[in-house]
């Protein structure tokens, strides 16, 4: 499952946070149709992540048992653009990051890891409260978590050299994952 939110804070025009992600979904899905896959990718985007998760945690809380079973991985796409691509290492699993990691050597685009715990959370917890591996690819740095949730959160805030190369890798990693996603462990629900 690759998903966004498309709610945003009072404060800005939520470009940011999470126009930058949701409004990814539709062009990665145009990406990874032009060829057959192995795996299903459902794209979801998420009502009120900024009060409290509420659309993602409810998404999870009605998936079935066997639905949960065949839910091999969540990408979240969250806050692209105003730097190159990092992602929340301590919160994504191990083993998508390192996929990760290798389309982006591979891609030669630059990729770093900025954990952002101490920015909030994001629609990765209810999925890591079921055990569904995860990871949450961003583009936050220091320099850039005030842009959140203020008034600087604009079109003006996204570098569109770096939102293109968080989209490709992305694209990459999809169909990267559609080859690698049966070596990750089965989630114990």
């Amino acid at each position: 499952m690759i998903g966004g939110h498309f709610d945003f804070a009072d404060e800005g025009r939520g470009i940011v946070d999470d126009w930058s992600g949701t409004s990814l979904l539709p062009s990665l899905y145009q990406a990874l149709k032009t060829a057959p896959r192995r795996h299903t990718f459902i794209f979801g985007a998420f009502a009120s992540e900024e009060r409290g998760l509420l659309g993602s945690s409810y998404y999870v809380k009605n998936l079935t048992a066997e639905q949960k079973s065949q839910l091999k991985a969540f990408v979240n796409l969250e806050c692209l653009g105003v730097s190159p691509t990092k992602v929340w290492i301590n919160r994504s699993d191990h083993d998508l990051v390192k996929y990760l990691n290798a389309v982006a050597i591979s891609l030669n685009t630059p990729l770093n890891g900025v954990n952002v715990d101490q920015v909030g959370d994001d629609d990765t917890h209810p999925f890591l409260r079921v055990k569904i591996p995860v990871i949450s690819i961003h583009s936050l740095t220091r320099e850039t978590f005030p842009i959140l949730h203020s008034k600087r959160d604009q079109m003006s805030a996204i570098h569109f050299d770096d939102y293109y190369a968080s989209y490709r890798l992305a694209a990459y990693y999809l169909a990267y994952l559609d080859a690698k996603l049966d070596l990750l462990p089965i989630p114990i629900t």
